[in-house]
C-alpha cells in the first residue's frame, strides 16, 4: 500500500478521541451500515481513512511513541507504519468492541487486525474475489468474521491462503437492501447490460486486460441488438459521468435505456425489472440470482478467472449466432423452472435468506458480540 498524502485532509485536535463501542472502518460503505445493519446499536463512529486528525496531546504522543517502539508491522516501510501505528494508537482511544468495514480487502484494516487485540473484527463483501483480483492483493488477509456472499467463497479464500475465523455466507448487503427497498416490480425488459465503464487511460497501471475484455462484450451486444429487437436497458456504474452513458449511445443502436447512477441501487431495480442479466465479470452479475433476474457472462477470455462459476451462468463465446440462440432459450424458459434447475448452486455463490436478510444477521451477531 502507498500512502498518498495529497489525498489526505488533516484535522488538529487539543483533546483525545471520544470511546465508542463500534468503529466503521472507512468511509465507503458507512452509510448503507449507519442506516440499514446498525439501525439499533448506539455509540458508533465512522474513521475515514481520507481524514487524520493530528492530536496536540502529551497522553496521545507518549501512547503512540510507546506503539511506535512496541510494534512490528512485517514488510512495512517506516513511513506505513508510522501511518498504521498512528491510527491503531487512535483506535485504542476509541475503544471500540467491534471494528466493522465494507471493504472487505482494504489493506489498512488488515494490517491493523494483526496488531490490535482484544477486539472484534467484522468486514462485509463488498465484491467478487476472481482469480485475477486475488492475485493482485498483495497484502496478508486476516479475518475474525467475514460476511460473504456464498460457501463458494470459503473455498476460494482457502486455496489463498486468506486467514478468516468464521465465514458467515449471508449473500450481499447491497442485494439485502435492494430486496428490503424493491416490494415488487414487474418485468420491463428482456436484457440488463451491466456497464464496466472505466475512465482509464491506456498506460494506466491500474488497467487491466477485464477492460478489453468487457469491451468486446458491449461490442458484441450492439451486434446482437441490430439484428435482433431486444428491449435493453443498460446498468451504468457512474465511473465516468456523462462519457460513460456517451460511449453507450455511441456503440449501441438505437436508444437504450439507461439507469441514473445518482438514484440509490437503480441498477439493482434494472435487475429485478430484466429477464436476463449480461455482463462480463461484475459483481452485479453474481448478485442478480437473488434478484430473480437469469444470468449470463458473455465469456471473451477463455479461461475462468474473472468469473468462476458454473456453466449454467456462462457463454464461452465464438459466434454471434449462438449467442443469439443462448439468449432466446434464457428468455423461453419461465423463472420457476430455471430457478429450479439452478437451486443448488444459489447457496454455493449468493445465499441469500429472504426471511433473514443479511442485514438482519450481520446486526444480530454485533449485538451477540457486544452482549458477550
Amino acid at each position: 500500500m502507498k500512502i498518498k498524502l495529497k489525498n489526505i485532509k488533516f484535522f488538529f485536535r487539543l483533546f483525545v478521541p471520544d470511546k465508542n463501542k463500534i468503529l466503521i472502518f472507512d468511509e465507503e460503505g458507512s452509510e448503507d451500515l449507519v442506516q440499514y445493519v446498525l439501525t439499533d446499536v448506539k455509540k458508533t463512529k465512522v474513521y475515514d481513512l481520507k481524514r487524520l486528525t493530528i492530536y496536540f496531546n502529551m497522553k496521545f504522543i507518549l501512547k503512540f511513541l510507546k506503539n511506535l517502539m512496541n510494534t512490528y508491522i512485517n514488510n512495512c516501510s517506516l513511513l506505513k507504519k508510522f501511518y498504521i501505528v498512528y491510527i491503531k494508537t487512535e483506535i485504542e482511544f476509541i475503544d471500540p468492541q467491534i471494528i466493522i468495514t465494507y471493504n472487505d480487502d482494504n489493506s489498512v484494516y488488515h494490517d491493523l487486525t494483526y496488531i490490535i487485540n482484544n477486539r472484534t473484527f467484522i468486514a462485509i463483501q463488498n465484491g467478487l474475489r476472481e482469480k485475477f483480483i486475488r492475485d493482485r492483493i498483495k497484502h496478508n488477509i486476516n479475518h475474525d468474521y467475514l460476511y460473504c456472499f456464498g460457501i463458494n467463497d470459503r473455498e476460494k479464500n482457502k486455496s489463498t491462503n486468506w486467514l478468516v475465523k468464521n465465514h458467515r455466507p449471508v449473500g450481499s448487503l447491497r442485494v439485502g437492501i435492494a430486496l428490503s427497498k424493491f416490494n415488487s416490480f414487474k418485468k420491463q425488459y428482456d436484457i440488463c447490460l451491466i456497464s464496466e465503464y472505466e475512465p482509464r487511460k491506456k498506460n494506466d497501471p491500474d488497467n487491466h486486460h477485464w477492460n478489453d475484455h468487457w469491451l468486446l462484450v458491449t461490442e458484441i451486444m450492439a451486434e446482437l441488438l441490430r439484428k435482433r429487437n431486444y428491449r435493453i436497458i443498460v446498468a451504468l456504474n457512474g465511473h465516468g459521468g456523462i462519457r460513460e452513458r456517451d460511449y453507450f449511445q455511441s456503440v449501441l443502436p438505437s436508444n437504450p435505456v439507461f439507469t441514473n447512477p445518482n438514484i440509490k441501487l437503480d441498477s439493482y431495480r434494472a435487475i429485478m425489472e430484466s429477464d436476463i442479466t449480461v455482463g462480463f465479470c461484475s459483481t452485479l452479475l453474481l448478485e442478480s440470482l437473488a434478484l430473480k433476474s437469469k444470468v449470463l457472462q458473455i465469456n471473451t477470455a477463455q479461461d475462468n478467472s474473472y468469473f468462476e462459476f458454473d456453466s449454467k451462468f456462462i457463454h464461452e463465446y465464438s459466434q454471434i449466432n449462438q449467442l443469439e440462440k443462448r439468449i432466446d432459450e434464457l428468455i423461453s424458459i419461465p423463472y420457476y423452472s430455471y430457478r429450479k434447475s439452478i437451486k443448488n448452486l444459489i447457496p454455493e455463490y449468493m445465499n441469500i435468506d429472504e426471511n433473514n436478510l443479511p442485514q438482519t444477521q450481520i446486526n444480530q451477531n454485533i449485538k451477540e458480540i457486544l452482549l458477550n
